[in-house]
């Protein structure tokens, strides 16, 4: 149980993190790999490698004013070894941004996550908009 509690920490996290544009606690969810990605809700929102999504973070924090987000519906699986979790929950946000508030309802997001040194990081995250 405890690595399961250690997993929705590292998501909830995630979510403070854009809520309070901290680039450095994004920076530490993050591993410092090529093959990484994130992939966001438009079209051309696929980044890949820490370095490209820290960039685009740093370039949505300057407009971000706030990203309120509650998690439901967590699912956690993990691999038999142990150091890699996959999971899946709704998302309900709340974002601002250059005045204009975005409100999702039932987002999907998903996302991988791996081991290392003993800290979960943030391997592959996807978020989707059910029409």
């Amino acid at each position: 149980m405890g690595d399961q509690n250690n997993i929705q920490t590292v998501i909830e996290q995630f979510f403070h993190a854009m809520d309070t544009q901290d680039y450095e606690l994004m920076d530490n969810l993050i591993p410092n790999e090529s093959n990484m990605v994130h992939i966001g809700t438009g079209v051309g929102e696929i980044w890949k490698g820490k370095n490209e999504l820290l960039q685009a973070t740093r370039e949505q924090f300057e407009n971000l004013q706030y990203y309120r987000a509650k998690i439901h519906n967590l699912t956690v699986n993990f691999s038999d070894s142990g150091n890699t979790a996959w999971y899946f929950h709704l998302l309900d946000a709340e974002i601002k941004s250059n005045d204009v508030i975005t409100r999702w309802e039932n987002a999907r997001f998903t996302g991988v996550l791996e081991k290392q040194d003993e800290q979960w990081k943030m391997m592959q995250t996807h978020v989707s908009i059910p029409e």
